[in-house]
């Protein structure tokens, strides 16, 4: 056997192990509604395969869709329908914000910000997600800036819950939801 013939062995072996281990995640998700099929984590893997090659980036080991699975299941805004789609989309947006914050943010706090903007901020919206919220924080984290959610990660002695702190980075004038749901239960009533 020559070294191309074990090196494609070790691969496909690799690849097995991943398919695997994203199925897995199943066994958490299904409470949730949302279990893929092995034709969708076959398919989610060749995306990743595709988006790294795109984003020029190289992963040794395990790669991050268990991670986003795991950050992402229990979130209001994704159903079974949309899911394969949406893990799609949510790996795409990994692997080029881990570029442009120029891997200054380790792979949970990236998620973590992800998460907390798409729930919070984006309700959803992947657009506005990577196109709005994720560009900012990449440009801001690019220029030097290290939010709270980034110290919480990294200092383990620091107990304390952050606000949503993306609002120093927002343009945008919002709404007060507390507000709004106060008037609306006012009018109800």
């Amino acid at each position: 056997m020559d070294d191309h013939t074990i090196f494609d062995l070790m691969l496909v072996q690799q690849q097995k192990q991943e398919l695997e281990r994203v199925l897995e995640c199943n066994k958490k998700t299904e409470k949730y509604g949302l279990v893929l099929s092995e034709k969708e984590a076959n398919h989610l893997m060749l995306c990743r395969k595709e988006t790294l090659a795109e984003t020029r980036r190289v992963e040794f080991g395990e790669g991050i869709l268990p991670k986003i699975i795991y950050y992402f299941c229990d979130s209001q805004f994704i159903n079974q329908d949309s899911y394969a789609d949406t893990l799609e989309q949510l790996q795409d947006i990994f692997y080029q914000f881990k570029n442009e914050t120029q891997d200054e943010l380790t792979d949970d706090e990236l998620l973590s910000f992800m998460r907390k903007q798409f729930d919070e901020v984006c309700y959803g919206d992947m657009d506005y997600l990577c196109n709005t919220c994720m560009e900012r924080y990449a440009r801001a984290t690019r220029s030097g800036f290290n939010n709270q959610l980034q110290s919480r990660l990294r200092d383990e002695y620091s107990l304390r819950e952050t606000e949503n702190e993306y609002d120093i980075l927002s343009e945008e004038i919002r709404w007060d939801y507390g507000l709004y749901k106060a008037k609306l239960d006012d009018m109800i009533n």
